[in-house]
């Protein structure tokens, strides 16, 4: 979305204009929730978590000054805060699943979704061995597709830190990768 629409629609819904406010939220709303669900690898989760990101825009925008930085960038940075929120109540309640609500499907061909499900896991396990910072670079730069100047903006870095982020995450997976039994194919 451009800014200077972005800019008519956060006026639109600072006044209270409900359409200004379904248009932002549709603009965003699958960018935070894949930003998320990297984050916490669990899709209800990631919906609570993307449910409180757009209440708290909602409760927030009236005070919202445009300071030459797009909104996503402010939905990222509370988005960032509610998952470590989540972890932190994860890490001291413990986390427990509803066994009556967990579904168990079938499939008949089982050999490439189940390939296909399980190096997705190993890659997953591999991003959450990495830093915070890491994470994000990597979710930002590789799954949302940000260049290096928009994530350096989103994360308040220099494109020079988010480099050797970025340089010391890919790293840090390659090795998680190679240690379960993963092996470079050159």
């Amino acid at each position: 979305m451009d800014r200077k629409r972005e800019r008519a629609l956060i006026q639109g819904a600072k006044a209270g204009d409900k359409r200004a406010f379904a248009a932002l939220y549709r603009a965003y709303v699958d960018k935070i929730y894949r930003y998320v669900f990297y984050r916490v690898s669990a899709p209800e989760i990631a919906e609570d978590i993307t449910s409180e990101v757009f209440l708290r825009m909602v409760e927030s925008l009236p005070t919202y000054e445009d300071r030459s930085i797009p909104l996503l960038v402010w939905l990222y940075r509370i988005a960032h805060a509610r998952v470590i929120d989540h972890y932190r109540r994860t890490q001291r309640h413990g986390q427990t699943e509803d066994i009556d609500k967990v579904e168990i499907g079938v499939d008949l061909d089982l050999d490439s979704p189940l390939l296909a499900a399980y190096q997705s896991e190993q890659v997953q396990k591999a991003i959450h061995t990495l830093t915070d910072g890491q994470k994000q670079v990597i979710i930002l730069r590789f799954i949302e597709g940000y260049n290096l100047e928009n994530t350096a903006r989103i994360m308040n870095k220099t494109i020079d830190a988010v480099k050797a982020m970025q340089y010391r995450a890919l790293q840090a997976i390659a090795q998680s990768l190679k240690e379960q039994g993963y092996q470079n194919e050159e």
